[in-house]
């Protein structure tokens, strides 16, 4: 079972030095993108099976994740693997390594995907257009308000009439994959440029280009919720991981939320300081 994972990550890098040793194996290798605002440590994970690609700047609810993630995956496609793994720099695995590989042995697409629109998803995130390259979170900045207001006057004026797709699937970043689906999908992207006409302007556009174009495809059939454990039920939002989810984690394998039940593999978020929390799951969870 050859393994890519594929590892976006902007900050907490003592706790993405943990994430890489715990998942580290033979049959394993990471391809990591670090944000380019960001400002790196003095050192970084130097193995043989870390590759990190060209750095270009992330603004959340953009493209540029996307791009950041298919860059990812040309990367990793060129040696071939059995799965593709999407996940964060604040993640890390709640079972040991041998629960993985026996749950993707079974085969399938693990990605969290539906049609319905929500009230945390609407029709709006596609409907309208957005723009990328600045910081929307940071409301003193001038670039922010002045491309936040342009969006509003939009919004009057234009508005998406056509969608290149059948229906649109909505879902969660993170995500599993087969190597034939990642070829797929890749396949579609190229030999339909609108396709990235379309979701270029999208808010939040990783939460759906890969789901639509699985979706649309023979493979929406072998899809099941994917491998990541998050609690949206803090504010802000997600919560940090703490003790009270390990126990969870040691009493519950399932779980049900609106996409389905499924068996997390690994949770989210961690920070540099989660470090007596990672201590209890590598000594209840994963040993």
């Amino acid at each position: 079972m050859k393994i890519a994972y594929l590892i976006t990550a902007y900050n907490n890098f003592t706790h993405l030095n943990r994430l890489i040793h715990a998942l580290h194996d033979s049959n394993v290798v990471f391809f990591i993108h670090i944000d380019k605002k960001s400002t790196l440590p003095d050192t970084l994970p130097a193995m043989d099976n870390v590759v990190f690609i060209p750095r270009e700047n992330v603004w959340w609810a953009g493209w540029s994740h996307v791009d950041a993630i298919l860059r990812l995956l040309r990367c990793a496609l060129r040696d071939g693997f059995d799965y593709y793994i999407l996940i964060s720099g604040t993640d890390y695995p709640l079972r040991p390594n041998a629960f993985l590989y026996e749950k993707l042995s079974g085969g399938g697409e693990f990605i969290n995907i539906t049609t319905e629109y929500a009230q945390e998803k609407p029709e709006t995130r596609i409907k309208y257009y957005y723009f990328d390259g600045f910081d929307r979170r940071n409301s003193r900045s001038i670039k922010t308000v002045f491309f936040l207001l342009s969006e509003r006057i939009l919004r009057v004026f234009f508005q998406k009439k056509a969608y290149p797709f059948q229906h649109i699937y909505y879902g969660s970043t993170w995500w599993a994959l087969s190597h034939d689906c990642i070829v797929y999908v890749l396949d579609q992207i190229d030999h339909n440029r609108e396709y990235i006409q379309f979701f270029k302007t999208c808010w939040c556009p990783e939460e759906l280009l890969f789901q639509t174009i699985i979706g649309n495809s023979p493979f929406f059939s072998k899809c099941t919720p994917n491998l990541t454990y998050t609690d949206w039920s803090s504010v802000p939002a997600p919560a940090l991981i703490n003790q009270n989810h390990v126990a969870l984690f040691k009493n519950q394998i399932e779980f049900t939320g609106c996409y389905g039940t499924g068996t997390p593999f690994f949770a989210r978020k961690f920070n540099d300081r989660s470090a007596d929390i990672v201590e209890s799951i590598e000594r209840e969870l994963r040993k």
